[in-house]
C-alpha cells in the first residue's frame, strides 16, 4: 500500500512538473529562412496566425541554422508572417494545416525596411517530409459530405488499410459496434483519443469504444503505421480533434431520415437457401445541434452538440408472434459540453463532458424468438471526459498534462416476463433452448447481465524544441475496475438437434449448464508507459528515435457469489499479477527529402508495438469466469421439455451427482467437473508480453499542386505468442481412425481420445510457445487529390497473414493446416475510393466505394466454430450423409459407440483462413444543394446507401457441413435503401 502511495504522488508531481509537446493535435509548421544569396538567417520571428487559435497567434524565432519549428497548432487556414530588421517581411497565406500534419514552410527574406511586407500565396503543402507517421485525415466538411454511418468506425471503414469485422452499411450497424483493425493487429491495440488524451474503454482488452458524436470534430486522423513513442498500441490510432467554439457565434443543425420503406430487397437468390427475410431497415433517424462561440472573447470559449441517433434493424429470419417482423429497437441520447479558457497568454485549460444514455429494445440473432430470447439493454451512464492543461513557457518550451476517462455501465435483462424467481416451478421450465441443427433461441436469452468497465487516464509529456531538433519526453497511465453479475434461468440452456425433415425443436440433445449466479470483477492495476523521443532535421534527413518503457498490471478482484443449481456458494480473494510485464518498445523512423523540394518523400519505420491488454488475462483466471459453462448430455426421461438434474453439495466440501436415467434426473452429470464453479479451469504460465516488429517502406509523391500518391510496403514479425496445452493428455492417448470428406469421400486421418484420458479432469496450461509464428504484410498504394473545392482520396490495399502453430502435445488433430505456408493462404485485396465534387448551380456530390474481401469463416458464423469447413461428430449419432461419395461410407454412423471413448469430435477439412464469405462491393452517393440566407446556409441532402444493391453474404448460421444450416445465409449485406435530410450552418 505504500508503494501505491508512493507510485500514486510520483505521478501526480509528474503531471504538474512535466513538459509537454502538445498531443493535442500535434501538427507543425516547419521551415528555414534565407536571404536572397542562400545564406540561413538566425533570429527571424515566425509567427502563425489563424482564428482556429483562442490565443490568435503563435511566435518562434530561427536558430543558427535557419530553421524554425512552430508546435501545438490545431488544424486549420493559417498565415505565417517572417520579420527581421533590415529585411522585409514576408508573409505566407491561406495555409491549410490538416492533423497531425507537418508542413514546410520556406521563406526568403530580401534587404528592405521592415515596413515592407510582400504577401506571397501558394499551394498548402501536401507531402510531410519530416515524419513516417501513416495518416489520412477527414475534415469537417468530408465528415459531413461523404456518405457514411457517422460512427468512429463507419468513418474509419473509408481509410486504406483499415478493415472492419462487419461492414457498415449506411450507419445501419452504427448503433452495435463493429471493430477495426490494422496490419494484422488487433482490435485491442486501437488507440482513441480526443483531443490528444486517451478515452479507450477498459471493455475486452480496450477494443469496445463509447458512442462519439461526430458533432464535437473539427477533423479526425486516422494513423496505421509509424506511431511514435508517445503512443503504446500499433493498431489504429485515432485522434478526434474537437471543435472548441471560436471568437464569433455558430452551429449547425444536421438531420437525416432514413426509412425502412424506402428500401429495395435483395433477398431473392437466397430463398432458396431458407432465408425467408434478409437484413434490413425499419428506420434510421439522427438529428443533431451544435453551437459554439465565445463566453468572453479571446478568453473563454465553449461548444455544446446534443444527439439523438436511432436504428432501429429488422433481423433476419426473425418474427414477432403475429407474424411481423422481428425489430432490434435502439437509440442513443447524447449531451456534450466543451470549454476552453486561456488562462493567460502563456496557459490554456480546456474540459468536456459527454453524457451517453442508450436503450436497446431487442438484442438478438436470425432465427431467435423476439418475444422471449431477446435481451433488453439499459445503459444509465455511459460517457467519456477529460481536463488538460497546457502551457507555453516560452518558444522552446512546452508543458502539458491533463486527465480523462471512459466510464461504461451496461444492464442487458431478460424482456418483461421472461425473469422468474429463483427455484420456482416457472424458473426452471424457462431455461433458455437453442436449436443447434437448424439454429434458433426461444423461451429466454442465454443469462442477464451487468457490466461496469470504468479506465481512468493521467498523461503529461515535455518538450524542447529548436528549428532543428525536437525532444519529447512523457509518462502515460490508466487504471480501473471492471464489475460484472450472471443469472440465468434454471442456470442452463437447453439444446437440441435436428434436420430438415424432422422440423425444428424435436429432439433433446445437451445442456449448458452454467455457474451462475455470479459477481466477479477485475482490476487493471495500471498501464504504465515512459518515453522518450527526439527528432533531428539534417538538410534533407529527418530522424525521428524514441524509446518507451511499459508496464501492465492486473489482478482479479475479490468477490462473492451466492449458491447456483450446480455450484456452491462461493468466496474467493484477490489474486495478483495477471500479468505483471515490464517491456521495452523502441521506435525508429527515417524520412528524406529526396530532391529537396518538399515533393518526393522516401520514409522507413521500424517499430516495436507490445500488445494491448487490460483486464482481460485477469479475467481468465477468475474462477468466477474461466470455466462458466459446460456441456453435458440430456435425455428427456418424462418428455415433459425441462430439463431436469441436480447436485448436492455436502458440508465436507464433495458434491453428489444424482443418478442418470433416474426419475428426476435427466441430464448426465458424471462429465461435470466436481470443481465446476468453484475453480478456474486453466494456470497461468506466466508467458511473456507478446509483441510486433513492424518494418515500413513508403514513398510519397506529389504529383501536381494538392494530388499526392503513395506507395507502401509494411511488414509485422509477431513474437511471444502463446498457446494452450491441456497437460492431462498426451499423444500416446490417441488412436488413429479413418473419417472420410463428406464434400469429396476423400479419407482422412483423425485421431480419438481414449476413454481414459477423456475421464481426466483438465489441467490447461497457458503459456509461450516458441515455435509458434505469425508474420504480416501488406502493399498499398494510395492517393489524395484537393481540385479546386474537390477532394477525392482512396486506394488499394493488398495484405496477407500467416500463422504457424504446429506444436501440439496434447491433440495432434490440430496439426492439420497447422502451418498456413503450407495451406495457399491469398493476399486480400481491397480497393477504397471516397470524395466529394461540387457541381454546377450550388450542387455537390458525394460518394464511397469499398470492394472488401469476405469475413474469414473463424469470425463469419452465428455460433461458436473453429472456422473454416469443418464436420462436428457426435458419438453413436452423427452419420455420414446420404449422398456422399465413395469410398465414403454413406449413410453409416460416424463414430459408433463400441469403439470410441470421446464423445465429440470436430474435424476440420479447409483451414479456416481460406474460406471467406462473399466479397462485399459497395456504393454510397449523396446530393446535396446549398441555399445561402446571409449568414445561414441551408443544405437539404439525398442519400443512397448500396446502391449497387449488393446481396453478398456477411455470415453464415454454420460451416459445419453435416447439419441443415450450412452455409445457410444468417445475415446479408444491407439492400439498397435511400435517405433524406438537412443541415443548417448559422
Amino acid at each position: 500500500m505504500r508503494t501505491q502511495h508512493l507510485t500514486s504522488a510520483l505521478l501526480v508531481l509528474a503531471a504538474t512538473m512535466l513538459l509537454p509537446i502538445a498531443v493535442y493535435a500535434q501538427s507543425a509548421i516547419v521551415g528555414v529562412v534565407k536571404d536572397n544569396t542562400g545564406a540561413v538567417i538566425p533570429g527571424v520571428t515566425v509567427e502563425a496566425a489563424s482564428d482556429v487559435l483562442i490565443e490568435r497567434v503563435k511566435a518562434v524565432t530561427t536558430d543558427g541554422s535557419g530553421q524554425y519549428r512552430i508546435i501545438d497548432l490545431r488544424p486549420g487556414t493559417y498565415s505565417v508572417t517572417f520579420a527581421l530588421p533590415g529585411f522585409q517581411s514576408v508573409r505566407r497565406e491561406g495555409i491549410e494545416l490538416p492533423a497531425e500534419f507537418t508542413a514546410t514552410i520556406n521563406a526568403e527574406l530580401k534587404i528592405g525596411e521592415l515596413a515592407e511586407t510582400i504577401t506571397v500565396t501558394g499551394e498548402s503543402p501536401i507531402v510531410d517530409t519530416t515524419t513516417a507517421v501513416h495518416t489520412q485525415v477527414l475534415d469537417r466538411e468530408s465528415i459531413d459530405l461523404i456518405p457514411t454511418g457517422r460512427s468512429i468506425q463507419g468513418m474509419g471503414q473509408l481509410i486504406v488499410g483499415v478493415n472492419l469485422n462487419l461492414p457498415d452499411t449506411g450507419g445501419a450497424r452504427a448503433m452495435q459496434q463493429t471493430y477495426m483493425s490494422t496490419h494484422g493487429m488487433t482490435s485491442a491495440n486501437n488507440t482513441v483519443l480526443v483531443d490528444g488524451m486517451m478515452v479507450n474503454g477498459l471493455q475486452l482488452d480496450g477494443q469496445v469504444q463509447s458512442y462519439f458524436n461526430d458533432a464535437m470534430n473539427a477533423e479526425m486522423s486516422y494513423q496505421t503505421a509509424g506511431i511514435g513513442a508517445d503512443t503504446s498500441a500499433g493498431g489504429v490510432r485515432l485522434n478526434m480533434i474537437p471543435r472548441e467554439g471560436g471568437n464569433r457565434f455558430s452551429g449547425d443543425f444536421k438531420y437525416s431520415f432514413r426509412p425502412g420503406s424506402w428500401q429495395d430487397t435483395n433477398v431473392t437468390r437466397h430463398l432458396s437457401n431458407g432465408l425467408r427475410t434478409g437484413n434490413a431497415i425499419d428506420r434510421i433517424i439522427d438529428a443533431t445541434f451544435a453551437q459554439g462561440g465565445p463566453i468572453v472573447k479571446d478568453k473563454l470559449w465553449f461548444f455544446t452538440t446534443a444527439r439523438y441517433f436511432s436504428v432501429n434493424n429488422f433481423i433476419a429470419n426473425t418474427f414477432f408472434d403475429d407474424g411481423s417482423k422481428g425489430v432490434d429497437d435502439q437509440h442513443i441520447r447524447s449531451g456534450l459540453l466543451r470549454l476552453t479558457w486561456q488562462v493567460s497568454p502563456r496557459n490554456k485549460l480546456s474540459a468536456y463532458w459527454d453524457e451517453i444514455d442508450k436503450y436497446r429494445g431487442h438484442d438478438m440473432q436470425s432465427l431467435e424468438d423476439p418475444e422471449t430470447a431477446a435481451l433488453q439493454w439499459f445503459s444509465p451512464a455511459y460517457h467519456t471526459a477529460q481536463v488538460k492543461w497546457t502551457s507555453t513557457v516560452s518558444s522552446r518550451l512546452l508543458l502539458e498534462g491533463g486527465w480523462s476517462s471512459n466510464l461504461e455501465y451496461y444492464t442487458n435483462s431478460y424482456r418483461p416476463g421472461v425473469k422468474q424467481d429463483r427455484w420456482t416451478a416457472d424458473w426452471f421450465a424457462s431455461a433458455s433452448r437453442l436449436e443447434n441443427g437448424l439454429g434458433g433461441r426461444k423461451t429466454a436469452a442465454t443469462a442477464e447481465t451487468t457490466q461496469s468497465p470504468e479506465r481512468q487516464n493521467l498523461q503529461g509529456s515535455a518538450s524542447y524544441v529548436t528549428g532543428a531538433h525536437h525532444a519529447k519526453v512523457g509518462f502515460n497511465y490508466t487504471w480501473g475496475n471492471y464489475w460484472h453479475t450472471v443469472d440465468a434461468n434454471a442456470d442452463l440452456t437447453q439444446q437440441y438437434r435436428s434436420t430438415v425433415a424432422t422440423g425444428p425443436f424435436k429432439v433433446p440433445d445437451s445442456v449448458i449448464v452454467r455457474n451462475t449466479p455470479l459477481l466477479y470483477g477485475e482490476r487493471l492495476n495500471h498501464d504504465f508507459g515512459l518515453y522518450a523521443q527526439d527528432s533531428w532535421t539534417l538538410r534533407r534527413l529527418s530522424l525521428n528515435l524514441g524509446l518507451r518503457w511499459e508496464s501492465v498490471k492486473a489482478q482479479v478482484l475479490a468477490s462473492d457469489s451466492p449458491a447456483g443449481r450446480w455450484a456452491p456458494a462461493r468466496s474467493f480473494g484477490e489474486i495478483k499479477n495477471l500479468p505483471d510485464w515490464k517491456d521495452w518498445a523502441p521506435r525508429m523512423a527515417a524520412v528524406y527529402d529526396v530532391f529537396g523540394n518538399g515533393r518526393t518523400a522516401l520514409k522507413y519505420s521500424l517499430n516495436r508495438y507490445n500488445a494491448q491488454r487490460t483486464t482481460g488475462i485477469a479475467s481468465d483466471y477468475n474462477a468466477f469466469r474461466s470455466l462458466t459453462s459446460a456441456a453435458l448430455p440430456w435425455t428427456d426421461i418424462n418428455a415433459d421439455d425441462i430439463a431436469q438434474g441436480f447436485r448436492t453439495f455436502n458440508p465436507d466440501g464433495t458434491v453428489t451427482n444424482c443418478v442418470y436415467l433416474t426419475a428426476g434426473c435427466e441430464i448426465n452429470l458424471a462429465g461435470l467437473a466436481p470443481n465446476f464453479g468453484v475453480a478456474a479451469l486453466n494456470t497461468y504460465g506466466n508467458f511473456p508480453r507478446t509483441w510486433n516488429l513492424e518494418s515500413g517502406l513508403e514513398v510519397q509523391q506529389e504529383i501536381l499542386p494538392r494530388l499526392s500518391v503513395t506507395g507502401s510496403w509494411f511488414k509485422g514479425n509477431f513474437h511471444n505468442l502463446t498457446t494452450t496445452i491441456n497437460q492431462s493428455w498426451s499423444q500416446s492417448d490417441y488412436t488413429p481412425y479413418t473419417f472420410y470428406n463428406p464434400m469429396t469421400g476423400e479419407p482422412i486421418q483423425v485421431f480419438a481420445r481414449s476413454a481414459a484420458a477423456a475421464a481426466r479432469p483438465t489441467r490447461n496450461l497457458d503459456t509461450f510457445d516458441p515455435e509458434r509464428k505469425r508474420t504480416y504484410e501488406s502493399y498499398n498504394f494510395e492517393f489524395r487529390a484537393r481540385p479546386g473545392r474537390a477532394l477525392v482520396f482512396g486506394g488499394i490495399a493488398i495484405e496477407r497473414q500467416l500463422d504457424v502453430n504446429c506444436t501440439s502435445p496434447d491433440d495432434p488433430n490440430s496439426l492439420r493446416f497447422c502451418d498456413d505456408r503450407k495451406n495457399g493462404i491469398p493476399f486480400r485485396k481491397s480497393l477504397k475510393l471516397a470524395g466529394n465534387m461540387p457541381l454546377k448551380w450550388g450542387v455537390n456530390l458525394s460518394v464511397a466505394f469499398q470492394s472488401n474481401h469476405g469475413i474469414a469463416s473463424r469470425n463469419n458464423t452465428s455460433t461458436t466454430s473453429p472456422g473454416g469447413m469443418f464436420m462436428g461428430v457426435t458419438r453413436g449419432s452423427t452419420r455420414y450423409p446420404a449422398t456422399c461419395p465413395a469410398p465414403c461410407p454413406a449413410g453409416e454412423i460416424i463414430m459408433p459407440t463400441a469403439i470410441f471413448g470421446q464423445p465429440s469430435i470436430v474435424v476440420q477439412l479447409v483451414d479456416g483462413d481460406t474460406l471467406y464469405s462473399e466479397r462485399i462491393n459497395q456504393l454510397d452517393l449523396k446530393v446535396s444543394r446549398n441555399f445561402r440566407f446571409g449568414r445561414a446556409t441551408i443544405t437539404p441532402t439525398l442519400e443512397v446507401f448500396n446502391l449497387n444493391n449488393s446481396d453478398a453474404i456477411i455470415t453464415y448460421v454454420s460451416t459445419n457441413v453435416l447439419v441443415a444450416s450450412y452455409l445457410q445465409p444468417n445475415s446479408i449485406m444491407q439492400p439498397r435503401f435511400y435517405g433524406i435530410g438537412v443541415v443548417t450552418r448559422w
